[in-house]
Order: structure tokens, then C-alpha cells, then sequence
């Protein structure tokens, strides 16, 4: 076992019993947990760091497990530039969230659990990654699934429901997952097991079942990034799920997962139709559109925020979709940029939280005078993930535009035009949220009350996250040259150069923002002159005459939750809202409904009489001699 196989293992195995002794020092001392758990989290990202450094090509730890014929299997875990940075976020995504969590307002009782949960998540999500044999990607993805629902049951009994609804979705969409690979073994044996020979022997989709057979894995790859209509299992978490959970898990591990998986089966298990590949855009352009219409009605920020995690997965499967290098590399870099700037929008709204007790929009208000530095991680974040140059959004966002009109099917226009009005509604909704929380006049709930800055352990993951936003942003096309050249051929795709360029090119496909950052800044720079030039001039100033009544702030306080209500009633959309609301489009609720049909039946046929049973009984056995007659 070379040098960086060893630092690999150490940082699993660090992870894991790091969790272990968490959860074990939580029954002794309550206050142990945390700080260790930071240490553990902390050794981690550097370990991380070391082999995302040293990794010039795919690096192998192999491990021989020498199980019963014919599971005579070599496992390995690989870890290339691509997959090493993705390791790496993982694990700084598991140390930001671990850090913020010391003074994150929570049950003392559970504050264990939480830590080692969060750890063996991570643990989870790193072999899942880097893993290169689906048998122990399988028992991670699952890991990380196990995990996540008990870290929504952290938030106590209310949050059951959104835990158990969480769990039966993921634990559909993950026996799909092992039906897809037990057919894939039944077909070809281990082998077939080896994402090595998997990329190396692509399945072309040409008849129904390998139709079939893709659309397992796809339906796993869209639950756990949380793709329409599979989605509905994050706005039910976020109700009651404590916010470090959030940005730990629906916001940046599940995505990163389950978007690696789509990656996989798209690009390098099958060799995908058009009419699959426009299947794929299809499901992103709703997932864009519908999503992010529900985000700008919200009254709750982590619903809110929950809509827009769900939304800003269509561009991922958008761009991977188009099948073209220039939308998949914009793909995969959304997926980066996205758990960057979810985590970041997630932890500010924990730390409003932690601060006022409050996430309810109508409650909120002025904060920004309170919180400056976390109003300023909260509008990065709202630019980033709105697609404003010069922020990270903005590059992986203008690269699926440019996969799009490369793609040159005949939808091309509609597609285009909903993934640019998913950022434009995209805009709008934060625009309401900063509003909401940090702009504007305090709430009457919060008036009188003193509100301080969040803590140095909250400030600094925000920090963190925030100067990401801004580097991959600054830097986006080294990062998108990078993807292209390591990225795509982790997944079994040729690399491909991509030159940067000052123009609007579909030959180039990167396009520097600087002309559009100093438009900005000129827009920027007119309205501070106005604004200034008003402040020298003198006003006369008189209290409104209302009757003779006299005003309060609490009658005149505007609430950002009003922008957008005239929304609700436009022509076309008024009917999507109230079946939205009702749950109609929920595939839980609907399953749950059939379900309650198809028991009602059962129960109607349990009659109790004896001669019934024999009748159903003899009914059976001859379908299935019927059955096996057929198919011999």
C-alpha cells in the first residue's frame, strides 16, 4: 500500500472512529463531543487536502476481499484530481458544519448524536466517491442515507415525520439502486460490479430493457440530489431538521452523490439516446422552473432556501443532459458551485436563527445593521447562486446555456429561455429574502430587542464559504479547464480543451464577466451618486394625515413576504399553486394514497370463509403455471 493509499484510509478511518468516540464521550461529559469532533473533522480536511494534492492521476488503494465464488472481488477506491477535490469539499463541508454547530442552539441530550452522525456522514460520503466497485458504493450510499434521516431526527418529535418521509423516499429510490445493480451482476457477473469496466464496455440503450435498467439508476441519481419530482422529501426535512443538518446533507453531500451517480450512468455506464437526452433536459427545465416558483411564495426561510436547493439541480441535470463537453463541464461545475453556496445560504439562515429565534420571514426584518458580516455572506451567497457575475453561479450557469445552444435540438429555445427565467425568478426570490431578513425595518417581534453578531465559530465557515464563491468565480475558467480535462475522463469521457474567450461563442464556451462586473459597477456607482445627492438635499418632512389616527411600526412595517403574492393569482399559474399546495404533485402522497386503495382491497378479499381462500389459492397456481408454461 503506497504513501497516498495510506492517507486515504486514515482519513476514512478517522472519520469513523472519530464518531465512534463522539457518540461515547457524549454518555460520559456533554461538553466533549463538539470540540472533538471539530479536531476529527479539522484532520480530516487536511488529510483530504494532502491527497487532492498529490493526486496527478488516479490513485488506488486495492483492497482483496476473498468472499465465496463467484464473489471473488478487488475493491478499490480512486482518487484523481476531480474526485479528490470533491473529497475534499466533502470534508470541509463536514468541518464548517461541525464548527458552526459549537454554539448552534440545540438539545444538550442529543448534541452527541449529532457529531457523530455528521461524521460518519462524511465517512460515508467519501467512499462513495472515491469508491470504484459498486458493491461498496452501494453500502455508503446507503451509509449516507441512514445517516441522514437519523440527523433530521436530531431536531427532535417534530421532525419525525419529515425524517420518516425522508427515509421511505430515499429507501425507494435506493431499492432501485440495488435492483439496477443486481440485474447488472445477473447480466455479466462481478465484472460487471467494476466502474472501471463498466466505462471501458458502455450499454448501449437500445431496447427497452436497458431502458429499463437506466431508469433505476436514474431514479436513485434524482432522489438523492433531489430532482422533480422526487424532491419533496427536502422541503419536508427542512420544516424541523436542525439548519447544520441541512447544509451538511440536502445542500451539498446528497447533491454531490447524487449527481456523481447521474454522471456515471450518463456518461460513462450508457450510451444514452437523444430521446433519453431530452428527456433529461426536460426533467431540469421543470425542475428549474417550478421549483424556484414555489421558493418566491415561501414564508419560512428554510423552506425557501430547501425550493432552491431542489431548483438549481435542474441545471446540473440540464447540462449533463445535453450530451455536448461545454454543458457537462458546466454540469459538474454547478454541482460544485452549488453545495458551496447552499451550505453558505443555509448556515447564514442558522445563524439568524441562533440570534433571534426566528426563521418565519414575517418576523424578521433590519437585521443587516445587527449582523453586517452575515448579511454580506448571505448576499454572496444570493448573487452566486442567482448567476450575477463575477461569482462562481454565474460561470457554471453561462456554460449550460452554452451546452444548450451546442445541444441544437428543435427544443433549444424553450429550453433555453426557462433555464434563463429560473435565474431571473432566482434573483427575485433572494431579493425578497434579503429583504425579509436583513434590509428593511425590524419586525414588531423583534422591536427593542438587541441583536448581536453571530460567533467567531458561525463567521468562519461563512467566511470560508463566501471566499470560495468569490475564487471559483474569479478563477472559473481554470476550474472549468480543469473539470474538462480530469473531470470528464474520471467518468470514462475523452478530456476536451476549452479556450476562454472574450465573446459570446458556442465554439468557446467560456466567456470572461469582467465587461458585465464593471457595467455593474457603473450601475453601482450611478446609484450611489443619486442616493448621495438626495441626502444633501433638504426635504421638508410632516407626519401623514390618516384621519386623525396615529401611525405605529407595526402598522406600517412592510414584510417581504408580500412581494410576490399577486404571483399566486396569475392565469397560468394560479391552479399549479393550489395543487401545490395541496400535495398533488407528491409522489409520496400519491403512493401513499394507492397504497391505502390496494389495502382497503386486501382487507375486502380476507372474508374469513375457507372456500374463498382455496379459490384464490387454486386461481394462483394456475397463473403460475400459465406463467411458466409461456416462458419455457
Amino acid at each position: 500500500m503506497d504513501y497516498y493509499s495510506t492517507v486515504y484510509l486514515l482519513s476514512v478511518m478517522l472519520l469513523v472512529f472519530g464518531g465512534g468516540v463522539c457518540y461515547l464521550a457524549g454518555l460520559v461529559d456533554k461538553r466533549t463531543p463538539g470540540p472533538l469532533a471539530a479536531l476529527c473533522a479539522l484532520g480530516a480536511v487536511v488529510l483530504a487536502g494532502i491527497l487532492w494534492a498529490g493526486a496527478p492521476g488516479p490513485l488506488a488503494y486495492h483492497a482483496v476481499f476473498d468472499l465465496p465464488a463467484p464473489l471473488s472481488v478487488v475493491l478499490r477506491f480512486s482518487v484523481g484530481p476531480f474526485m479528490g477535490a470533491l473529497n475534499f469539499l466533502a470534508a470541509l463541508f463536514g468541518f464548517c458544519v461541525v464548527l458552526y454547530s459549537l454554539s448552534y442552539p440545540q438539545s444538550e441530550r442529543e448534541a452527541h448524536r449529532f457529531y457523530a452522525f455528521a461524521l460518519w456522514a462524511v465517512a460515508g460520503a467519501s467512499v462513495a466517491l472515491c469508491s470504484r466497485h459498486l458493491l461498496v458504493f452501494l453500502f455508503a450510499w446507503e451509509a449516507v442515507t441512514v445517516m441522514l434521516y437519523l440527523l433530521i431526527g436530531v431536531g427532535g418529535p417534530q421532525a419525525r415525520a419529515g425524517a420518516a418521509k425522508t427515509f421511505a423516499m430515499l429507501g425507494f429510490s435506493d431499492a432501485a439502486l440495488i435492483l439496477a445493480i443486481g440485474l447488472l451482476f445477473a447480466a455479466g457477473g462481478v465484472q460487471n460490479l467494476d466502474v472501471d469496466y463498466l466505462q471501458a464496455h458502455r450499454i448501449p440503450v437500445a431496447d427497452w430493457s436497458r431502458v429499463g435498467l437506466y431508469v433505476l439508476f436514474l431514479i436513485a441519481a434524482l432522489a438523492k440530489a433531489g430532482a422533480i419530482p422526487l424532491h419533496t422529501w427536502i422541503p419536508a426535512a427542512a420544516e424541523h431538521a436542525p439548519v447544520p443538518t441541512m447544509a451538511l446533507l440536502p445542500a451539498s453531500l446528497d447533491k454531490l452523490l447524487g449527481i456523481v451517480l447521474l454522471a456515471r450512468i450518463s456518461l460513462g455506464f450508457f450510451e444514452l439516446t437523444p430521446a433519453l437526452r431530452i428527456a433529461l433536459m426536460l426533467i431540469g427545465i421543470v425542475t428549474i422552473v417550478a421549483a424556484v416558483m414555489m421558493a418566491m411564495v415561501q414564508h419560512e426561510l428554510r423552506r425557501l432556501l430547501s425550493f432552491h436547493a431542489v431548483s438549481q439541480v435542474g441545471y446540473m441535470v440540464l447540462g449533463i443532459g445535453t450530451g455536448v463537453p461545454i454543458g457537462i463541464v458546466g454540469g459538474l461545475f454547478h454541482m460544485i458551485n452549488n453545495a458551496i453556496y447552499k451550505s453558505l445560504l443555509f448556515l447564514c439562515g442558522g445563524a439568524v436563527e441562533s440570534r433571534t429565534g426566528a426563521l418565519e420571514l414575517d418576523d424578521l426584518g433590519g437585521l443587516g445593521r445587527a449582523m453586517p458580516l452575515t448579511a454580506t455572506a448571505f448576499m454572496i451567497g444570493s448573487l452566486a447562486i442567482s448567476g450575477v457575475p463575477p461569482l462562481n453561479g454565474f460561470v457554471s450557469k453561462w456554460m449550460v446555456y452554452q451546452g444548450v445552444l451546442e445541444g441544437g435540438n428543435y427544443l433549444m429555445p424553450v429550453l433555453l429561455a426557462g433555464a434563463v427565467l429560473g435565474s431571473a425568478l432566482t434573483l427575485a426570490s433572494f431579493v425578497k429574502a434579503m429583504h425579509s431578513v436583513f434590509f428593511g425595518e425590524r419586525s414588531p417581534a423583534l422591536a427593542g430587542r438587541e441583536v448581536r453578531e453571530a460567533g467567531w465559530n458561525m463567521l468562519l465557515p461563512l467566511g470560508l464559504l463566501s471566499g470560495l464563491c468569490v475564487v471559483l468565480g474569479l478563477l472559473g475558467g481554470q476550474v472549468a479547464q480543469g473539470i474538462s480535462g480530469h473531470g470528464l475522463a474520471e467518468f470514462g469521457q475523452a478530456p476536451v480543451a476549452l479556450e476562454p474567450g472574450p465573446a459570446i461563442s458556442t465554439a468557446v464556451g467560456l466567456w470572461g464577466s469582467g465587461d458585465a462586473v464593471l457595467l455593474i459597477l457603473v450601475g453601482l456607482a450611478l446609484g450611489l451618486a443619486f442616493y448621495v445627492i438626495g441626502r444633501t438635499m433638504k426635504i421638508r418632512r410632516v407626519r401623514p394625515f390618516l384621519g386623525g389616527e396615529v401611525q405605529t411600526p407595526a402598522s406600517t412595517h412592510v414584510s417581504g413576504t408580500g412581494f410576490y403574492l399577486t404571483v399566486r393569482e396569475l392565469p397560468f399559474v394560479r391552479a399549479f399553486y393550489r395543487d401545490a399546495e395541496t400535495e398533488a404533485f407528491d409522489v409520496y402522497r400519491i403512493a401513499g394514497q394507492m397504497g391505502s386503495v390496494v389495502i382497503s382491497w386486501l382487507r375486502k378479499l380476507h372474508t374469513g370463509v375457507l372456500e374463498v381462500y382455496v379459490t384464490w389459492a387454486v386461481v394462483g397456481v394456475a397463473a403460475l403455471m400459465a406463467l411458466l408454461f409461456l416462458l419455457r
